[in-house]
């Protein structure tokens, strides 16, 4: 039994003395560039009205109306799918600065 004693009091000497070392600490910080996804939510407005509706085509006296009606319609789809791919590349084209990941 003292034997279980003797070698309990040793122990706990030997885990106290690891606990009484008076080491400096050092905290060391690091900066760590990392690239992080960035939400693109760029203002395209509102759907523009197009005037080439069904209404407006069955309302057209003639077929000289609805063909004006139709490439107009197309004109402004044409323009509307240029802002929208504008602003495809603006979003895509937001990390390419940012170095690679390591």
């Amino acid at each position: 039994m003292t034997r279980r004693r003797a070698l309990a009091a040793a122990l706990s000497l030997t885990l106290l003395a690891g606990c009484a070392t008076h080491g400096e600490r050092r905290v060391d910080i690091q900066i760590v560039k990392v690239p992080t996804p960035v939400a693109c939510a760029p203002d395209l407005g509102s759907e523009p009205a197009y005037p080439d509706t069904p209404e407006a085509l069955s309302a057209a006296p003639d077929i000289f109306e609805r063909v004006k009606l139709l490439l107009e319609g197309r004109i402004q789809r044409q323009q509307r799918l240029a802002v929208l791919g504008a602003a495809l590349n603006a979003c895509a084209s937001i990390g390419r600065d940012l170095p690679p990941p390591r």
